[in-house]
């Protein structure tokens, strides 16, 4: 039996997590068939792209626009960005752990508040009869401790926590970093600043779908669909996480007067919360692997010696990385499920005031 000194510990009446499922009029969606569908769209993507690469119309937009837009100066990664880039990496990887295990201590997602199980429109959990009562604490799962942070059942305390801390710690790394940004005209690089990024945007995707990579200048400036994707994940999906995650803090939603909104109530909030952690999820997975596929060496030298060239150093430095990174996640857990009470005193120096609001 579970009691209140060992809920959340590990092996404490866990109950696992459910692959999410979707709602679709009556029926639920197992996300998991999202992945052979994936594959099954890509592998039709790549045939349909390589087909309109036969078409010489195709041929002439391509060869009008190549993929990337033209840029003045500055080009290259400068030190202050290559730094904030690693940092933002350690940052951003417990958020999403502890944010996926906040969620599975309420494993329902809802538009609207005052709904009960059986109303959600995503479940982590299985399913219940509409307006059941089922309590949040009888509701909450656990999840493998090496994805949660910690990933046992009933410890949401511990990943808020562990997801407010490192919030705070990526909100100083990104006003830095968008301070910074303007002041040195880097921002050209995310934004912007034509209207030929689309024409652009779609030339490189048909380069992608047809295997035939655009040619790699990242040093000067990315292509259109990268330009697009890094200004809607800095400018919009990031300012997003921040502003729907305050919506969830009771006294902040009360005193904007969203509290009982349709629109920016609290469920709704949380809902668009984790749509935007999915975001960047697969936006991490999709950025990792191209940056991997698409010349590793010249661009992992970008990003971390700050010089192009197909040398050894940028591949070393991301090999000390990863392993740095894993360290990392595979004691974030341990240590949390060893010594929450360090963990809170932790964050609790960080946050200060901060975390009244929460």
């Amino acid at each position: 039996m579970t009691t209140p000194d060992t809920a959340g510990m590990p092996g404490a009446d866990e109950k696992r997590a459910l692959f999410p499922r979707v709602r679709t009029g009556r029926r639920w969606l197992n996300l998991v068939w999202t992945i052979p569908a994936a594959v099954v769209v890509l592998l039709a993507v790549v045939a349909v792209g390589i087909g309109l690469r036969q078409l010489p119309g195709v041929e002439d937009f391509i060869a009008q626009h190549p993929g990337t837009v033209a840029r003045a100066e500055p080009q290259g990664f400068p030190w202050w960005l290559r730094w904030q880039h690693f940092l933002n990496v350690i940052f951003l990887l417990p958020i999403m752990r502890s944010g996926l295990q906040v969620l599975a201590g309420r494993p329902r997602l809802f538009w609207k508040l005052g709904q009960r199980p059986g109303a959600e429109w995503l479940r982590m959990n299985g399913p219940v009869e509409p307006g059941a009562r089922v309590s949040p604490r009888h509701d909450a799962v656990a999840l493998p401790t090496q994805l949660g942070l910690p990933g046992t059942r009933r410890s949401t305390a511990s990943a808020r926590w562990w997801h407010l801390t490192c919030t705070m710690l990526w909100l100083l790394n990104g006003v830095v970093f968008y301070i910074v940004l303007f002041a040195t005209g880097q921002w050209t690089r995310v934004v912007p600043t034509s209207l030929d990024v689309f024409p652009n945007a779609v030339s490189a995707v048909l380069q992608y779908a047809s295997l035939d990579f655009p040619d790699q200048r990242s040093w000067v400036a990315y292509n259109g669909i990268q330009l697009l994707t890094y200004f809607i994940t800095v400018f919009v999906a990031a300012p997003l996480a921040v502003l729907t995650g305050l919506l969830q803090s009771p006294r902040i939603s009360k005193a904007v007067g969203a509290a009982h909104s349709r629109l920016f109530n609290a469920e709704a909030a949380r809902s668009v919360h984790s749509i935007v952690l999915a975001w960047f999820v697969v936006f991490t997975i999709v950025h990792v692997a191209l940056v991997l596929t698409t010349g590793a060496a010249e661009n992992l030298n970008h990003i971390t010696v700050g010089h192009t060239g197909t040398g050894p150093a940028g591949l070393v430095l991301f090999a000390v990385g990863v392993v740095v990174l894993a360290v990392l996640w595979a004691i974030a857990s341990p240590v949390t499920n060893r010594w929450p009470g360090a963990v809170q005193a932790v964050a609790v120096r960080v946050l200060g005031p901060i975390a009244r609001l929460f």
